[in-house]
Parts: structure tokens; C-alpha cells; sequence
């Protein structure tokens, strides 16, 4: 959720928000103990590349139109943008978008910006604990590298990027999303890791029956121009696939 937005709503699940957080620091570091660590798979200079990404789109978008911060979220993994939230006008929309392209080391922006009402303090509630529950979830199963994974929750929707050891832990992650009370859609833009298995493509999954996926670049504007401050060639936008969810066990 974006920041302005957010602020009533953390502080509705701070009561269960803070001892997760003290157990998760601990499980973290243990995993690190473990040699299993998101640093030793994609490198401290991937890391800091991520890191540098996201800053300059931050600044970025505050020279453009600072109201942009207040409504889209951002997330960034390997160079891939995953952009989400509520906005109230598409021209915010494709400022965000552009300005995602416009960066330096972005090898691709995930449009999933939607247009309508701003959320209200009890989906932000919601969607704060439907993240902070599913990012415990994680920690706590043996069988993840929850390190390996972010989240982002917008109206009962959860976004997750990342990169899976293999098509098995991709399945336990999207299912200890889907099996949370409140969620009416997970959206998976998670690959398998280079060298363990096939990529895996964008996929969509739904709790709700008949419901349908929807293109991952859907209210896209037009094509991304190309960055001003680097050698990066836009790729062409993900495509969403129908992911088969095996329970979990």
C-alpha cells in the first residue's frame, strides 16, 4: 500500500504487525546461518543494482509529480519493476510506467496499476494483514526460501516477485496465499531459478470460481520509451498464464 495511504491502516495491525516482526528478524537469521541466503543466490551486486533502482525511480517520479508516491507501490527484483496500487487518473498511471522505463538497469516494468477509488482504511487493514500473515506463512515453512520473494497486497489481491529454487516451492508460496482469508486473487510474477528448471511464466491464480485471468499489462499505456540514463532496451510486457495450485501438504 502506498505510504499516505497506509499510516491509519498500520496502525489497525500494529498490535499483530510487531511480534511477528521480532520472530521473522530471528527466522531470518537463521536462514542466513543455513547458506541459503537471497545474497548468495543473486549476488550483493544484483542486490545494490535493485536498491539503486528503486531510488532513482523514487526521485524520479517526485520531480515528475509527487502525488505518483502516494498511490503506486514499488517493488523490484533482478531488475524487474512490479508497479501496483490504485489511482484516481490514468495520466498518474503512465507517468509512473515511463518513468519506471526511463531508468537506468531495468530489464522490465510490470504494469499493474489500476484505475479507481483510493482504497479505504478497512482493505488497508486487510491487505496489511493478509501481507504480514503470508510473509510469516513463508518464513516458517522449511520447504521456502522466503527471502527469495516479495509481496505486495492491493485490494485483496497479492502481487508476488521473485525467484523460486523450483516449481515446488513456487506452489507452496502461491498456495499459502490463496489459502488466506480475504484474498480474492493471487497474481504470480515468480521464475524458477536459471539452471533448476524451466522459467516460469507470469501466472494468475483466483479463490473466486470463474473468475478469469487477466492480461498482466492490461490499461497499459503505450509503448515504454527508451532509458536516458543507461543502455537498457525495454522487453516486451509479460504475458499471464494459468498456473495449476497443488494443496498444500
Amino acid at each position: 500500500m502506498s505510504r499516505s495511504r497506509s499510516i491509519l491502516a498500520a496502525l489497525a495491525v500494529s498490535s499483530l504487525a510487531l511480534p511477528l516482526n521480532g520472530c521473522v528478524v530471528a527466522v531470518l537469521g537463521g536462514a542466513a546461518g543455513g547458506g541459503y541466503v537471497l545474497g548468495q543466490e543473486r549476488g550483493a551486486g544484483a542486490t545494490l543494482t535493485d536498491a539503486a533502482i528503486k531510488t532513482k525511480i523514487n526521485a524520479r517520479w517526485l520531480d515528475t509529480n509527487p502525488a505518483i508516491a502516494d498511490y503506486v507501490d514499488l517493488n523490484v527484483f533482478d531488475g524487474r519493476v512490479l508497479l501496483t496500487g490504485d489511482v484516481p487518473d490514468p495520466v498518474l498511471r503512465d507517468q509512473a510506467v515511463a518513468d519506471a522505463w526511463k531508468t537506468a538497469d531495468v530489464k522490465e516494468v510490470i504494469n499493474e496499476i489500476q484505475l479507481g477509488d483510493a482504497s479505504t482504511i478497512g482493505s488497508n487493514a486487510s491487505d496489511n494483514w493478509i501481507q504480514t500473515r503470508l510473509r510469516t506463512e513463508l518464513t516458517f515453512d522449511s520447504n521456502i526460501s522466503s527471502l527469495n520473494y516479495t509481496i505486495e497486497t492491493v485490494d485483496g489481491v497479492v502481487y508476488v516477485l521473485g525467484a523460486a529454487r523450483d516449481q515446488a516451492e513456487l506452489d507452496r508460496v502461491l498456495n499459502h496465499a490463496r489459502n488466506l482469508a480475504n484474498v480474492r486473487r493471487v497474481v504470480s510474477y515468480v521464475r524458477i531459478r536459471p539452471g533448476v528448471g524451466e522459467q516460469q511464466a507470469p501466472a494468475e491464480t483466483s479463490t473466486d470460481a470463474g473468475s478469469r485471468p487477466r492480461p498482466a499489462d492490461a490499461g497499459a499505456p503505450p509503448p515504454p520509451p527508451m532509458p536516458d540514463d543507461g543502455p537498457a532496451t525495454a522487453p516486451p510486457p509479460p504475458a499471464a498464464t494459468t498456473l495449476k495450485i497443488t494443496p498444500l501438504q
